[in-house]
């Protein structure tokens, strides 16, 4: 059989395994393991089997993980949501639907501290859902600000997919955490921009405005916030100088956090614990995640994959736009049956070669490559973020909750277009600090 078959044969073993609920990172172990020994002997199978482990756990870049892990779960317990919530609110809430305009503004920087999405979801919807039903906001605008703004924490560092897609192209960790800024920033604008202009179509979604706080509540509102603002400073602005390495920047981020909620005495002993744990657990999931894509690896470096596929770029007649435009129509179908993080480690190994043959920028890819995948997380059928949502606020429901994210999906692809056609979006950034 042919690389391109037998490569078919092992991604829909994965899926078929994945499919009766195997953990992604076993069934992707398994079939690398197992296909690669089939294929060049059980000698090779005892070999990677022995050392796969060791190559991902010996990655330094990898070291990053768990000090963003741990600086998600610190932030959590000390209360830092509920600070830039009140903070956004108090600016904003006097204006029709400033509430929502404010859960962007407090997902966005919540991002800053941490590095996973669904850790931002259930964060956010506990505090501000319940709060803008019962001032009357329409569930369809409650529920798609949340699902939608919570993916911002996907592109705003520290991002768990980006160091993720970093160790498995090996690009540079803190180049790739700088090119999802000035794209997260724009995206959490075009979502403001989305509610105003749903507003503007039908005002009675959101209630009348609130009554304006006094400018001396508001700065002391403001001065609730200086903690986040204070980690994401020193974190990004230490990059920039070169005075930390990305793992460097994680552990002062995590120290930093820690140190802001003793400061206000908001973290015991019991919560430090606690968040310790999280975060070991949270880390060995996507070390034995890693563990199963490098085992997957060698089964299709060992189909001869790459070979392939270059073969196939040099007969179609295509320009490069044309072949990175079907790639993306390719991702977004994906996130209509599959969740982010599956089509991260599944397709990368596939995608990364042709992109990066094709003249590409590795940094830019990724980031557009996660960008298009976050799509997933709020579009139907699979849209993880509204499904979550949803079991948590059991007003809304999940035909609400998706037309509320209809106008969120449009300001996401108008994002994804604009890094396209411009990626000095994406690049100016590393490109100033990694010089």
């Amino acid at each position: 059989m042919d690389s391109l078959t037998l490569s078919g044969i092992g991604l829909a073993a994965v899926l078929v395994l994945a499919a009766l609920r195997m953990p992604l990172a076993f069934a992707l172990g398994a079939v690398g393991a197992v296909g690669t020994g089939v294929l060049k002997g059980w000698d090779t199978f005892l070999f990677i089997v022995g050392s796969s482990p060791f190559d991902v756990l010996s990655n330094f870049s990898l070291s990053v993980l768990p000090m963003f892990i741990l600086m998600g779960a610190l932030a959590v317990r000390t209360g830092m949501g509920a600070e830039l919530v009140h903070a956004a609110n108090g600016w904003l809430g006097h204006r029709r639907g400033g509430l929502a305009t404010a859960s962007v503004l407090s997902c966005a920087g919540f991002g800053a501290v941490s590095g996973s999405n669904l850790v931002t979801l259930s964060t956010m919807t506990k505090i501000t859902v319940p709060e803008m039903l019962r001032r009357g906001y329409s569930p369809k605008l409650a529920a798609g600000t949340l699902a939608s703004a919570s993916t911002l924490d996907v592109l705003i560092p520290p991002s768990i997919p980006m160091v993720i897609y970093a160790s498995m192209t090996e690009s540079s960790v803190g180049r790739m955490l700088a090119g999802g800024i000035v794209p997260g920033i724009v995206l959490a604008v075009l979502f403001v921009l989305a509610i105003r202009f749903w507003l503007s179509w039908d005002p009675e979604i959101a209630p009348r405005a609130a009554e304006r706080l006094p400018w001396r509540t508001r700065l002391r509102l403001l001065g609730g916030i200086w903690g986040v603002a204070l980690v994401f400073i020193v974190m990004i602005g230490g990059m920039y100088v070169g005075l930390f390495s990305p793992t460097e920047a994680g552990a002062v981020g995590a120290a930093g956090v820690l140190g802001v909620g003793l400061l206000q005495r908001r973290m015991s002993w019991d919560g430090f614990v606690a968040a310790v744990r999280e975060s070991v657990r949270l880390s060995a999931v996507i070390y034995l995640l890693l563990i199963g894509i490098a085992l997957f690896h060698f089964y299709m470096d060992s189909v001869g994959l790459q070979r392939e596929m270059n073969g196939v770029l040099a007969g179609i007649n295509l320009s490069p736009a044309a072949i990175m435009v079907t790639i993306l129509l390719l991702l977004i179908m994906l996130g209509c049956v599959m969740d982010a993080m599956s089509i991260l480690v599944i397709t990368t190994p596939f995608l990364f070669p042709v992109v990066v043959a094709l003249g590409y920028d590795p940094i830019w890819f990724g980031v557009v490559m996660i960008m298009v995948i976050q799509l997933g997380l709020i579009h139907p059928p699979f849209g993880l973020n509204v499904f979550i949502l949803c079991s948590m606020v059991k007003e809304i429901t999940t035909g609400q909750a998706f037309w509320g994210c209809a106008p969120f999906v449009v300001a996401n692809i108008v994002v994804i277009a604009l890094v396209v056609v411009f990626p000095e979006i994406v690049l100016w950034l590393p490109n100033q600090m990694f010089k």
